[in-house]
């Protein structure tokens, strides 16, 4: 087993994600949510983070299980499903790390998680891995960022959440590039009438693809077919400009 340590999606960082994203998209949701009525198995969801399409899967009757890395994400996740009465099976690992017993019909990742995995070898492995993972003509579905959707660099940018509470959180971020890997270094405030009372330092990477550089490295992991989706409609090839790709991968 590969030893790793989180550095990223600490408290702050959870709670944003949690007051910014209460729920799934529904474009992303009813698109994923198509692949999971057609699978003839137990679904995974790598790096699910709060649970936002998890337990809304869940609910509904899917058999639908998850891990991610973060225990502050999976803490909320927790939260959320003893409010709703869900008892989901969901664990803490990284992709690299995962070893079930489970073959699943169908492994989904939204919202471009899949780029947190930055380091080739890793990428190769944790592939490798998830194809394993797979029952036969099992599919791996995720999002991959293109150099589309790089945001400006060098540029100091803020960002603020009100809490319930009244406190307000706050997000100082800059973004670099270095390959095809974009870096985006976050100071996250928690401040409490006018005195910053918690501080949180993230190193948040995310590694950008060309689409036929992914292609390549899929088939070189094991898929027989690869198709390149409009994010979210399936019905649609992507154009040049799209800023995210979905892949569809058949093992």
């Amino acid at each position: 087993m590969i030893q790793q340590k989180l550095d990223t999606y600490l408290d702050l960082c959870t709670q944003v994600y949690e007051i910014s994203h209460p729920t799934p998209e529904a474009d992303a949701y009813a698109f994923y949510r198509s692949y999971v009525m057609n699978a003839k198995g137990p679904v995974l969801e790598p790096m699910c983070g709060t649970g936002r399409f998890l337990l809304p899967l869940f609910a509904e009757g899917f058999e639908v299980q998850g891990f991610d890395a973060s225990e502050h994400m999976l803490e909320a996740l927790h939260a959320k499903a003893k409010l709703q009465g869900l008892n989901p099976t969901v664990w803490k690992s990284f992709v690299e790390n995962l070893d079930r017993p489970d073959r699943y019909s169908l492994i989904f990742i939204p919202t471009g998680s899949f780029g947190l995995i930055t380091d080739p070898a890793a990428i190769k492995t944790s592939l490798k891995i998830l194809y394993e993972h797979l029952a036969q003509d099992g599919i791996l579905l995720f999002e991959g960022e293109t150099l589309k959707s790089m945001p400006q660099l060098g540029v100091w940018r803020g960002s603020n959440w009100l809490r319930a509470d009244g406190k307000m959180i706050m997000l100082s971020s800059c973004a670099t590039l270095e390959g095809k890997v974009c870096t985006s270094i976050g100071k996250y405030e928690l401040v409490d009438h006018n005195s910053i009372i918690q501080t949180e330092i993230e190193i948040y990477k995310i590694r950008l693809y060309e689409p036929a550089e992914l292609t390549t490295i899929l088939k070189d992991a094991g898929f027989n077919e690869v198709k390149l989706i409009k994010a979210f409609n399936r019905n649609m090839d992507p154009e040049d400009n799209d800023e995210v790709i979905i892949f569809e991968c058949r093992k």
